[in-house]
């Protein structure tokens, strides 16, 4: 045998010293690295750092947890190694990712573009997230990290966040509870994501998001005169026009309808309500047919119940049109029944606050488009960043993955 190699024993004993010297190496240098700026320079802070990383790469499981353990405390830690220990096993990566201060916007973007559910989730619960992080972890697509982040009050929501969120509801009806509830959402985005939620849900979105438009109208008023004396000659402004109108029934269809009044049409419906009555019903409500036929057949049939209640209609109009559409009612008084739950919500409403839904969703609904057009809208088109009317078409009519 060389005399260069030395025998079993001696070699275990090399390896013991070896780990146990590899050991006091990366504790000594996460001591370096922990120290504040008066203590050591900002250089060899940063070499000790790059050392460190080399180290850890082969290093055990639990020297790993203990150093990220210590470096969530660090307000300024080293960038490097702050994103090589955030990509590492969740045991040690989340003490980093959900307290470290010395993450910015564009560490945690770069470790939700390399980490796995556990990483976002870990994110998702800092008491901090910024709207660029926040718009990257529901671009995942992963519902418990979108969920944990929507009930996170310290999540800083964009626009274009929620908008995400919304659009992801459609197939994921639990997000729309979270979702309504947030101080962030726009009474647009929340009046359109009414389609697809639960009873609760939409009673909430209604409670918060309809709202009287009197400002508007007073400020406003004097442009409708206007608008007429040039005999509604621009179509953008007519659309935006009628959004704002404070009457709600449409008095020129009425006196062409041969019903003469809306509440003669849904009489005339006692037997059943067919599409051709449904488009009168709903020019006679100033709305346009697409609208009418999205409210009547709607599963839930709160929208009846707004409908109802902008136009001014009474209860006994309330039930015919719900009879009329073959609806069955149990007990009216009853809120856990499907007409019981519809009559509520006419109840909650006052007329001005059901008018401002009714005409939104005219106007999101049906503002321009054919009915040829509603099934050819994308969701994902976008195009429709800046047609807010188009984009709320598309997703409440649009194609579902």
């Amino acid at each position: 045998m060389p005399e260069s190699i030395p025998p079993a024993g001696d070699l275990s004993e090399v390896l013991t010293q070896t780990l146990k010297s590899r050991t006091f190496l990366i504790q000594r240098l996460s001591d370096v690295v922990c120290w504040p700026a008066t203590r050591v320079p900002a250089h060899e802070r940063e070499l000790a750092a790059d050392v460190l990383v080399g180290l850890l790469r082969t290093a055990s499981l639990d020297l790993r947890e203990r150093c990220a353990t210590r470096l969530a405390l660090i307000v300024d830690a080293p960038k490097m190694l702050l994103r090589y220990l955030a990509r590492d096993d969740i045991s040690v990566a989340q003490p980093l990712l959900e307290n470290s201060p010395a993450f910015d916007e564009s560490d945690l973007i770069a470790t939700i573009r390399g980490g796995v559910r556990a990483h976002w989730l870990a994110i998702a619960n800092r008491r901090h997230v910024p709207a660029l992080v926040c718009e990257a972890l529901i671009g995942t697509g992963e519902m418990t990290v979108i969920q944990t982040l929507l009930r996170n009050t310290g999540a800083k929501l964009s626009y274009g966040a929620v908008e995400s969120a919304v659009a992801q509801s459609r197939e994921a009806v639990q997000l729309t509870a979270l979702i309504a509830r947030r101080s962030e959402t726009s009474p647009a985005q929340a009046l359109t994501m009414f389609w697809w939620s639960e009873h609760e849900i939409r009673i909430h979105i209604l409670r918060r998001f309809a709202v009287d438009r009197a400002v508007l109208c007073e400020e406003l008023g004097d442009l409708f005169k206007m608008a007429a004396t040039e005999d509604w000659a621009d179509a953008d402004t007519r659309k935006a026009i009628a959004l704002l109108e404070r009457r709600q029934r449409n008095r020129a269809a009425a006196a062409r309808s041969p019903f003469g009044s809306l509440e003669n049409a849904i009489s005339a419906g006692a037997h059943g309500i067919d599409r051709q009555l449904i488009d009168e019903i709903s020019y006679l409500s100033g709305i346009r047919p697409q609208t009418g036929v999205k409210i009547m057949s709607d599963r839930g049939g709160e929208g009846m119940a707004v409908l109802c209640k902008a136009t001014g209609l009474k209860r006994d109009s309330l039930r015919g049109l719900w009879t009329g559409l073959r609806r069955p009612i149990q007990d009216a008084e009853d809120q856990t029944t499907p007409f019981g739950r519809v009559q509520y919500v006419y109840d909650l409403l006052s007329t001005a606050k059901a008018q401002t839904v009714l005409r939104y969703w005219n106007w999101s609904l049906s503002s321009g488009l054919s009915a040829g057009e509603l099934e050819t809208l994308d969701p994902d088109d976008g195009e429709l960043e800046f047609l807010p009317a188009r984009r709320a078409a598309a997703l409440v009519f649009g194609r579902r993955n």
